[in-house]
């Protein structure tokens, strides 16, 4: 299986930001619509006091709000994640719960669209702990859970969940035994202990995880019934140093991989080669240079960055501060 040629670094042009709300802190995961609309997630982690919401970006750059997301009736919070957008039009959500000090309380949203515009927000699934990365294929939304427990010796846990496109109101079991649960991860780094992570779908129905914290790539294959029937860590440690938004481009069959702690945005080819297309150094964005970078997307011939600007262990970023942005790298 051979991959396209992956862009590299050489290839970088001058980038230019696009600069979001100061009702927007903590951009994180994007769906690219077929008229190139960019519907962005905003968790707002940096600053909570701002609830999360969805925006939209126009192929002309222009940002606005989409809509607002119901708060979570226990937390009183919603924090949109990943988010990608079925063949209906509806778009699927994670809203992530990790600020709750109450486990399982993360939940799989459906918004409905009608006519391009939102409509009733539905509930597909509650009681994920850490609901992350959002991916559809074949009637079935796959949602990550980031961290469910600790084996023995300290290692995280985290795992994919598949649920119908039309399955509402799950209540997921808690403990690694919910049906819809499919396969589960281990992520062996303490300093960032986030497992499953971004996840994308190629066309022949190979899942691709982000293993956060170990900096990996990770393949899986299942049958019909959801039955693990291969599983490939698609990268070597070291390549990268963490892995947290994944983006697949068909056309160059490769991976678009944000390595927020890098500040860095890696391609990866389907063969497991990794090559850096862009990385800076500690900023705050406004000349369009990665600031903590969570998701890349493809928009034509551009590379649309959000930028998390939220500080980890060990990562370039310093500091979370104005001006909250999205990148614009040519590619």
């Amino acid at each position: 299986m051979q991959a396209a040629d992956a862009p590299s670094a050489n290839q970088r042009v001058v980038p230019r930001a696009i600069v979001l709300p100061d009702y927007c802190n903590t951009p994180d995961a994007m769906a690219v619509l077929a008229n190139n609309d960019i519907l962005l997630s905003v968790p707002n982690f940096t600053d909570p006091t701002s609830p999360g919401v969805l925006m939209r970006i126009t192929p002309q750059d222009e940002v606005s709000l989409f809509c607002k997301l119901p708060l979570h009736p226990q937390t009183n919070g919603v924090f949109p994640m990943g988010i990608r957008q079925a063949p209906s039009g509806d778009l699927y959500v994670a809203d992530c719960q990790t600020l709750d000090e109450t486990p399982d309380n993360s939940r799989l949203l459906c918004v409905r669209v009608v006519d391009g515009q939102p409509g009733a927000v539905e509930v597909v699934a509650n009681g994920l702990n850490v609901a992350n990365g959002v991916a559809i294929h074949n009637g079935f939304v796959y949602v990550t859970d980031s961290s469910m427990g600790k084996t023995e010796d300290g290692a995280e846990i985290s795992g994919i969940y598949r649920f119908a496109l039309d399955e509402r109101n799950v209540q997921v079991v808690p403990g690694g035994s919910d049906p819809h649960l499919l396969a589960t991860l281990k992520t062996e780094c303490r300093e960032i202990p986030v497992g499953a992570d971004g996840i994308d779908i190629d066309e022949q129905g190979h899942v691709y995880v982000a293993n956060c914290g170990d900096g990996l790539i990770e393949r899986f294959t299942f049958d019909d019934a959801g039955k693990v029937t291969g599983h490939q860590v698609l990268t070597s440690p070291g390549q990268m140093r963490s892995a947290d938004g994944i983006y697949y481009d068909r056309p160059t069959r490769c991976i678009y991989v944000a390595d927020i702690l890098a500040n860095a945005i890696q391609v990866v080819t389907l063969d497991g080669q990794v090559k850096t297309l862009a990385q800076d150094g500690d900023n705050d964005g406004s000349g369009g240079q990665l600031d903590g970078p969570s998701e890349a997307v493809v928009r034509g011939n551009e590379l649309i960055v959000a930028n998390f600007d939220r500080v980890f262990p060990g990562s370039v970023n310093t500091k979370s501060e104005k001006p909250y942005t999205l990148s614009v790298i040519g590619r």
